[in-house]
């Protein structure tokens, strides 16, 4: 066992150091928490704790992976510490020893994400009549969602739509019907989803004495990483499984509670001293990551929030320049500023992946994805899919595409994906019809051409032609209002389709609205959609490998737990940061100041705070600069502003 004197700070050695009995550790960003839990892991074994004694509870199967690595360098290569690993990890190995305590066959297969949403839609269609396109009911996807948030709020499905999505309580009798069918099919299949190896769990603790008795036994001192993220279901897990000896050992930092969509739940790092009256709080402020100037920034963005356990981080580094902001025309400059500083960056020999571009939605990356391709400058998205890559963006593309070449098949296959009962074998005999003809837009609106296909689609298809043919006439008025026929395309029939189709369709429509607005005025279609074309030359991914050589660009909640040499934060305007839907409630604001929180605090050296003026065309709209920057106040940064035409 390494000495603790000489591995620790003086922050850290306490923790490590606690007694038995509950602890809660608040780890600020960049003071060491992995060490601090895997260091307490080690010092319970070196004192004698037996390895499977303990239960070390990770989010990702890397941090449990780091942890047990980083144990056998402290303790020697053959301790093994057994019950280390995610909580869907640890559930699912205690149902198949205990699960037939409570009349679950531990043998049971595990579906993926993939064969539950496949079921979802199996139930769906046949609750919806066969055809799988009742009116208000959402798709499989978001049903999928819709169930395992319900599942891990331990919260019925209908308080749920009620509280989150009252849109859907029309349909909510069809709902809870097709959530009822689901838990039958799958007790008919004898199969299970991820979030029933925590609700088992949980159920095996609660609705059997012996088998809690035998854990809480068992598990003898319980270690929590990334607590802020825990789940009411995660929670009372653990509340359950400590609930005689309390040896509830939590490292987390409420300032970065930012995952409330997914479930999370602040109030149980916020009432842990509440539950566990006894408990020993300690403070992780030390920040070994970023400059003094960038933390007090951080400092002073979150002292705003009310619900919070209040700690102030502070760097031994020495002092270096403030933060910068950066105020813009457009977010045309905001991009053009972006590169201009990220090749100055790279002459002077700043490494590519030492710099991140952070936003607070995945659509105001794509001004800057088309001009660093421009420049031929390497990024690499961590966000998933590029913009134009995403389901819905690429429809809209495709109605796009048909308006400037209207042979264009693959084009014409995703629209005519679009119309009711066209089937495969329907949609390759239009396609060949529509080869044939010399004006194919048109014949979608000709009697003659409708003849060839059956009934049950020709009203579909005239439909299609008369959206395209209004389109057209838009484009051919004026091939620059690009921005006006990308809305026209959802006020014509594409926002239902949304609807109909895809998960968290409010989210999408905001992408497609986005995405007219960042069209600048001079270009016209053609132009659009060959900028377009130019990304692949710039953001070619590997997948697994380390990104040393392109920059990041990755919004906030994908680039929580990473840091970078030079962050830029993206469009730091009212209603965009904070968001449009947060910034009237309270709960949901605080939680955007924390995502604000995290984002400065993944720069280590230089952070550059982006507030363009206007966005869109036709000379912009005005964009307020964010509330955040005004609580920050101007003491704190240095402001400069960019002007294009000088550069």
């Amino acid at each position: 066992m390494p000495q603790l004197d000489k591995d620790l700070n003086e922050e850290q050695a306490p923790a490590v150091l606690a007694p038995e009995g509950p602890a809660l550790v608040l780890a600020g960003a960049g003071s060491g928490k992995t060490r601090v839990l895997t260091y307490r892991a080690a010092h319970l074994l070196a004192r004698g704790v037996p390895p499977p004694r303990l239960l070390l509870l990770t989010f990702t199967k890397k941090a449990s992976q780091v942890m047990q690595a980083r144990l056998t360098q402290l303790m020697g290569q053959f301790l093994v510490v057994p019950w280390s690993g995610t909580f869907h990890h640890v559930g699912y190995r205690l149902i198949r020893e205990f699960g037939s305590r409570i009349g679950v066959d531990g043998s049971r297969t595990l579906l993926d994400r993939e064969d539950q949403r496949d079921l979802v839609k199996e139930i769906r269609d046949e609750v919806c009549g066969g055809d799988g396109t009742a009116e208000g009911i959402p798709p499989a996807a978001a049903l999928q969602s819709l169930l395992s948030l319900s599942a891990n709020l331990l919260m019925p499905v209908g308080e749920l739509v009620k509280r989150r999505s009252p849109w859907l309580l029309p349909a909510l009798d069809r709902i809870e019907t097709i959530a009822a069918r689901y838990r039958t099919a799958k007790e008919r299949d004898r199969v299970l989803d991820f979030d029933d190896l925590l609700l088992l769990w949980l159920r095996m603790l609660e609705e059997s004495p012996e088998t809690a008795e035998l854990l809480q036994d068992r598990f003898r001192h319980i270690l929590v990483d990334e607590y802020q993220d825990t789940n009411p279901l995660q929670s009372r897990i653990l509340d359950t499984l400590a609930g005689r000896h309390q040896n509830l050992f939590v490292v987390g930092d409420d300032s970065q509670s930012i995952y409330s969509f997914r479930g999370a739940e602040i109030d149980n790092i916020l009432t842990f001293q509440d539950r566990y009256p006894g408990a020993r709080l300690f403070r992780l402020e030390k920040n070994y990551r970023s400059t003094p100037n960038i933390l007090n920034l951080a400092n002073r963005i979150i002292r705003h929030n009310q619900r919070q356990i209040p700690k102030t981080l502070y760097s031994p580094r020495p002092s270096a320049d403030h933060p910068v902001l950066v105020r813009m025309f457009s977010d045309a400059d905001q991009s053009r500023f972006v590169v201009r500083t990220i090749e100055d960056q790279l002459d002077r020999g700043k490494e590519p992946g030492e710099i991140a571009v952070l936003y607070r939605a995945h659509y105001l990356s794509l001004p800057l994805q088309i001009a660093l391709s421009r420049k031929r400058i390497p990024f690499h998205l961590t966000s998933g899919l590029k913009f134009y890559e995403q389901a819905h963006i690429k429809d809209v593309l495709a109605f796009l595409r048909v308006l400037e070449n209207q042979r264009d098949q693959a084009a014409w296959k995703r629209l005519l994906r679009m119309i009711p009962k066209v089937g495969r074998k329907t949609s390759e005999k239009i396609l060949t019809h529509l080869s044939g003809e010399s004006r194919p837009l048109g014949a979608l609106s000709e009697e003659s051409f409708l003849k060839a296909f059956p009934s049950s689609v020709r009203g579909g298809l005239r439909t299609m032609g008369e959206r395209l043919a209004e389109l057209l006439r838009i484009k051919e008025a004026d091939a620059r209002e690009v921005s006006r026929i990308i809305v026209r395309i959802l006020e014509t029939g594409y926002r239902e389709w949304i609807e109909e189709t895809f998960e968290d369709p409010e989210s999408r429509v905001s992408d497609i609205l986005a995405l007219a607005a960042q069209i600048p005025p001079e270009g016209d279609l053609s132009l659009f959609l060959a900028e377009l074309a130019l990304l692949d030359a710039g953001s070619e991914d590997r997948e697994g490998e380390e990104v040393k050589d392109r920059i990041v660009l990755s919004t906030i909640h994908q680039a929580k737990g990473l840091e970078w040499d030079t962050v830029f934060l993206l469009s730091l305007n009212e209603g965009v940061f904070p968001s449009n839907k947060s910034k009237d409630l309270e709960e949901q604001l605080e939680e955007e100041r924390r995502l604000f929180y995290v984002a400065v605090t993944r720069a280590r050296e230089d952070l550059f705070l982006c507030v363009p003026s206007v966005t869109g065309f036709g000379g912009g709209s005005p964009m307020p600069p964010s509330r955040f920057l005004a609580e920050i106040g101007g003491d704190h940064v240095t402001e400069k502003v960019y002007d294009s035409w000088n550069d």
